[in-house]
């Protein structure tokens, strides 16, 4: 009996951790999809007026002079698609000091049709050395939205700040380059809305996280937009370009058996 119980513990456990991020606004009623990574997604229309308990993120301005990027490694995450994808993202402070404005170009982007369409965010933590794209863990939220429901594009106030591809479009080519500026970014590092210490990653349409990079500043100096230069976490690594190995359900399973193992004997 106590086995039975500590396994389903510890396969509870794993599905938790493994999801790309908490959820803290679940929806009463939701069509929850489980993904390969284990992530729980709203597999329904966008909830119109739904906003997450920190209300509507608010437009970012007076925002110092910096441009960041993030360059794409040689080696995605999780090669299951057969191909790899490149490019980069620049991302440097808007007209006026409002915003953040993006160029966006990636290739070599897996079919569409089969892995499609592709999403990207900015997410919370940087990529490791190891490349490991499940540590940067879930999407720069600072309103508490979640990921159960779908962003509202023409609403994007209401979505997670780190949604680019909710509020700006998914990737639907093999080669997708575009540009725009999202209000509800920041390059003051104090801010909550501040991408520059964190990462950009793409992910399949099943949430499978397929690469990621990191941003790093490339110019300007990064102030908290009233009192002077501050000191910036932003990464400054040269980009990962090793053969990052996903851990996968057998790896998962592997796992939980010798920690398993560790509590029964």
């Amino acid at each position: 009996m106590y086995n039975n119980v500590l396994l389903s513990a510890l396969s509870g456990l794993a599905l938790v951790s493994a999801q790309t991020a908490s959820n803290p606004a679940v929806p009463s009623t939701t069509a929850e999809v489980p993904t390969i990574e284990g992530a729980l997604t709203y597999d329904g229309p966008p909830v119109i007026g739904f906003t997450g308990p920190g209300g509507n993120a608010t437009i970012q301005a007076n925002n110092p002079q910096a441009t960041y990027e993030a360059i794409l490694p040689s080696t995605n995450f999780d090669s299951a698609t057969g191909s790899i994808i490149t490019g980069n993202v620049i991302a440097s402070t808007g007209a006026g000091g409002t915003g953040v404005s993006f160029s966006i170009n990636f290739s070599g982007i897996p079919s569409v049709a089969a892995y499609g369409p592709f999403v990207y965010h900015i997410h919370e933590l940087p990529v490791p050395a190891d490349g490991n794209c499940t540590a940067t863990t879930g999407h720069l939220d600072p309103t508490q939205r979640g990921e159960l429901h779908a962003c509202e594009a023409p609403a994007p106030q209401t979505c997670q700040a780190g949604d680019l591809a909710g509020k700006h479009g998914n990737i639907t080519a093999s080669t997708w380059t575009v540009s725009y500026t999202d209000p509800y970014l920041s390059t003051t590092p104090r801010s909550p809305y501040f991408f520059g210490d964190k990462s950009i990653v793409i992910h399949s349409s099943n949430a499978t996280r397929l690469t990621c990079a990191n941003f790093a500043l490339v110019s300007g100096t990064a102030t908290n937009g009233t009192n002077g230069t501050v000191p910036v976490s932003t990464p400054t690594v040269t980009p990962f370009a090793g053969s990052a190995t996903s851990l996968g359900i057998s790896g998962a399973l592997a796992g939980l058996g010798a920690v398993a193992a560790a509590f029964l004997l």
